[in-house]
């Protein structure tokens, strides 16, 4: 496939993992529970490298019929004069030219059954615009960027393209709405950090009934929030730590920090909280100007909280597969 128009956008898989203790991130997309539902309704496995889409108009052509879906949010979707609908499986015919429109805030993904088969760097094919590696060249995407396909004809994607070519089948495919993403949430969960007991009462009370506005100063590596200063009850420097994404810390004015997937392995500022995981997602597709409230849970249900989607999700792909057996 390729790219006619880039906007400001990558290719993403779900991380590279194990190279922390070299200093390398692991990445990967902003929002994953987009990322692998779009896999999935192209029947691709979850972790599979697709094109996610942070900014500005993106179009994308191919000479062959593609089996693709669409997520996230903050854009419209065409092909030729025709809208295209999010959360369901399509068919882009040959010549045929995809162009994603911003229509607001947030990130969109493009899967292609198949997933794209660029050359793996330490196991992912994830961008890694920090270290310049992984992708296409460790860069964003650009016009005339060819993305290599593969031909993997799977049992369930060969049924889902028969079903497609019965125009009446068409809107039963499409994701029920109480499993796509809920991103009008604007609450945000976490659990207390290691630094949490070293904030002032009155600075943690107002992380929880303050709202905090998100600044244009954020990108893939961290969030920065403009909000009541928060203010720590010690002034030591203190020593580097490893930080995730999801880490909350506070900048030396008291502002909230929230790291994201490129966020760096190491972090010397306070962490007064980290983002359980099934809200990084949530708050990923939020934009510039959005106001965001927090709210602290124990440790032991942010865990219940993601064993529970990580069961929501299995039970979802198995019904979608069993729907084409």
């Amino acid at each position: 496939m390729r790219i006619v128009k880039s906007g400001i956008a990558t290719l993403q898989d779900l991380g590279r993992f194990g190279y922390r203790n070299f200093g390398v991130s692991h990445g990967g997309v902003m929002d994953s529970s987009a990322a692998r539902l779009t896999n999935m309704l192209v029947a691709n496995p979850v972790d599979a490298t697709l094109v996610e889409v942070l900014a500005g108009a993106f179009s994308m052509s191919s000479t062959k019929s593609q089996l693709i879906a669409l997520g996230g949010r903050g854009f419209n979707a065409f092909a030729g004069e025709q809208t295209l609908p999010f959360w369901q499986p399509l068919m882009l015919p040959a010549g045929e030219t995809l162009r994603l429109i911003p229509a607001g805030g947030g990130i969109a993904y493009i899967a292609i059954h198949g997933g794209i088969r660029t050359t793996p760097v330490l196991g992912s094919r994830n961008t890694n615009l920090v270290a310049g590696f992984g992708g296409i060249e460790g860069r964003p995407l650009r016009a005339g960027d060819m993305l290599p396909v593969a031909v993997m004809k799977t049992e369930v994607g060969e049924k889902i393209i028969r079903q497609l070519s019965e125009p009446a089948q068409h809107s039963h495919l499409r994701l029920s709405g109480n499993v796509i993403p809920d991103y009008s949430i604007n609450t945000i969960r976490f659990f207390t950090g290691h630094h949490y007991s070293s904030f002032t009462p009155a600075a943690r009370i107002l992380l929880e009934s303050d709202t905090f506005e998100l600044t244009g100063m954020s990108n893939r590596m961290g969030y920065r929030f403009n909000g009541a200063a928060l203010q720590n009850m010690f002034h030591n420097e203190l020593i580097s730590a490893a930080v995730v994404p999801g880490t909350m810390q506070v900048s030396p004015d008291g502002q909230l920090l929230i790291l994201m997937a490129d966020a760096q392995t190491t972090g010397g500022y306070p962490c007064i909280g980290q983002v359980i995981g099934a809200d990084i997602p949530l708050l990923a597709q939020h934009g510039a100007g959005s106001r965001l409230q927090f709210k602290c849970i124990s440790l032991n249900e942010a865990e219940r909280i993601l064993l529970e989607r990580e069961a929501n999700f299995r039970t979802l792909q198995n019904d979608y597969e069993m729907h084409f057996a």
